[in-house]
């Protein structure tokens, strides 16, 4: 399955990366902007998309609207938003964005790195219907 991830904080970003890779993801790039994780989504045609939603160059939502329009680009596109914060505005609107898994993560409430790769597979499946999931997730599910 091959994955692009969006995150701004380098060390966050290469543990995700090697995280992905040990359990047989293909990262096809990372990326730690709006803009680049777009044109990586035009160009690598990944399967699954984690980003973060607070990046550059605000730090407050970037990674939602840009998730959003990766949507718009690519319908169907799924993708697992990591946060630290609750935001239910934010998985409201992608849970509602059309068809594709969804994915809302809570980084502090990953207590297993197993976690996060339960969280990112289901997502990668195009699941369409929502329900919460263990650790501060709320995806789309069978």
């Amino acid at each position: 399955m091959r994955v692009i991830v969006c995150e701004d904080h380098a060390l966050v970003r290469d543990g995700l990366e090697r995280l992905l890779a040990a359990h047989e993801f293909e990262v096809a790039t990372s990326v730690d902007t709006p803009s680049a994780f777009l044109a990586a989504v035009d160009r690598e045609r990944p399967d699954v998309c984690v980003v973060d939603v607070r990046l550059p160059p605000t730090f407050t939502d970037e990674g939602v609207p840009a998730a959003l329009e990766a949507r718009r680009r690519v319908p169907g596109l799924p993708i697992l938003i990591l946060s630290q914060y609750i935001e239910q505005t934010y998985a409201r609107q992608l849970l509602t964005a059309g068809d594709g898994g969804i994915g809302y993560l809570l980084k502090d409430r990953v207590a297993d790195p197993e976690q996060f790769v339960d969280a990112v597979r289901p997502s990668g499946r195009g699941r369409d219907r929502p329900r919460p999931r263990s650790g501060g997730a709320a995806a789309r599910t069978p």
